[in-house]
């Protein structure tokens, strides 16, 4: 887990920063937190040290009981974060960084540390789009290790609704640990299918099964962490809600209508992760309205769908990394390797039906084959652990040899 150092510039958002402290504390990180004297007017320091269980920096000239003297405490603080994260950044602090003003400990800390800086906007819309807070951001944004965490839309202070709030916090933790987490998948493009189709017989029933798209979130969010440049879902039906940032979602609620979406822009992408769980039949002759019951007994036909994995490695490009799944009720891993094989894919995640594993539960436990004979067994653990483990096994798999 990481040491963050949080900067609260004197933003009405900044109310937030305590909300900020807690949910990476949730998630493991330390946080020292550094308020600028504009800060202090939104969020009270007492408030901020008692949730971070750290001293609140503000003066660059007072020593904190770290035993630092204050003439060097801000290359100390540098040194020792993996990550600052500026959240809110108001436009004032964006334009003194931007032209190396150094007047106060945050911006002391900026021009010191050349670890990732993470800059979380928050101020009115006509503010965050004045061309002068935009070419401040560009100024920044040009240094490697600073990046943008992009403001939301919503109610603003002024009671306007519009681009200027800050981000959701669960956003701004993903762009922490992405900070954190090794960049195994720069420059490259994912496409990931996730869900349960739906297969329509009438207007109100259909066929479809028990996933709820957990494990295709999960697989998102570390392609997201491990720094893929576009992380792109095809959603069909899931229990829980997709993140609508910073993925790329196209709504693909049957088995064709996935199954047309990947054709048609699966080579732009570089790996491909089919999570989803496509039905294999559909009905060959579905209705548009609602059937009326009746005491006869009721005969349905179905009909195959397109099989996603098998189009894809039939078509797949020397640059493609094809990855599916196969769920089982045999541990044996035979049925899985037969898969792979057959459907010329270059991964295939078994795991097998159980209460802790599988579809609608929140841990699982896998097996990764490869065609180039590995058999890699990841044992029981959260989802998003199962998935941040899988893509930096195969990433590691598909690096070039040095």
């Amino acid at each position: 887990m990481g040491r963050i150092l949080l900067g609260v510039t004197g933003s009405i958002a900044a109310y937030k920063a305590p909300l900020i402290v807690r949910a990476l504390q949730k998630n493991g990180h330390e946080v020292q937190v550094i308020l600028t004297k504009g800060g202090a007017n939104f969020v009270s320091a007492q408030a901020l040290e008692s949730l971070s269980r750290h001293p609140v920096l503000g003066d660059l000239w007072e020593s904190f009981s770290g035993g630092e003297t204050a003439w060097t405490q801000h290359i100390d603080l540098a040194q020792k974060a993996d990550v600052f994260l500026i959240a809110p950044a108001t436009a004032h602090t964006i334009a003194k960084l931007a032209q190396g003003l150094c007047d106060d400990l945050l911006s002391a800390v900026f021009l010191a540390t050349r670890r990732p800086v993470l800059l979380a906007p928050a101020m009115e819309t006509n503010m965050y789009r004045h061309p002068v807070v935009q070419a401040n951001l560009r100024q920044l944004l040009r240094l490697s290790h600073v990046r943008l965490i992009p403001p939301g839309k919503g109610y603003l202070a002024s009671g306007a609704v519009g681009e200027g709030r800050l981000a959701a916090i669960s956003r701004i933790v993903l762009e922490v640990e992405r900070a954190l987490t090794p960049p195994l998948l720069r420059g490259k493009r994912v496409l990931i299918t996730l869900g349960a189709t739906r297969e329509y017989w009438d207007a109100v029933r259909f066929v479809s099964n028990a996933s709820t798209g957990q494990m295709g979130i999960a697989l998102a969010r570390a392609a997201y962490l491990l720094g893929s440049e576009e992380v792109h879902l095809l959603v069909a039906h899931t229990d829980i809600p997709v993140p609508k940032k910073p993925f790329r979602i196209t709504h693909t609620p049957t088995a064709e209508a996935m199954a047309a979406a990947f054709m048609q822009i699966y080579q732009a992408y570089d790996w491909l992760i089919l999570a989803a769980a496509v039905s294999d039949y559909t009905f060959a002759e579905p209705l548009s309205t609602k059937h009326k019951k009746s005491s006869e007994q009721l005969t349905l036909t179905l009909r195959p769908t397109p099989d996603i994995l098998a189009w894809a490695g039939a078509h797949k490009h020397p640059h493609h990394v094809l990855i599916g799944f196969a769920l089982e009720s045999d541990p044996d891993p035979a049925l899985a390797r037969e898969k792979l094989l057959r459907k010329n894919a270059d991964w295939i995640a078994h795991n097998v039906i159980s209460s802790h594993t599988g579809m609608a539960s929140r841990t699982n436990a896998l097996t990764l084959l490869s065609r180039f004979g590995h058999a890699h067994h990841l044992p029981l653990a959260p989802k998003e652990a199962i998935a941040l483990e899988m893509l930096k096994f195969i990433a590691h798999a598909h690096a070039p040899l040095v």
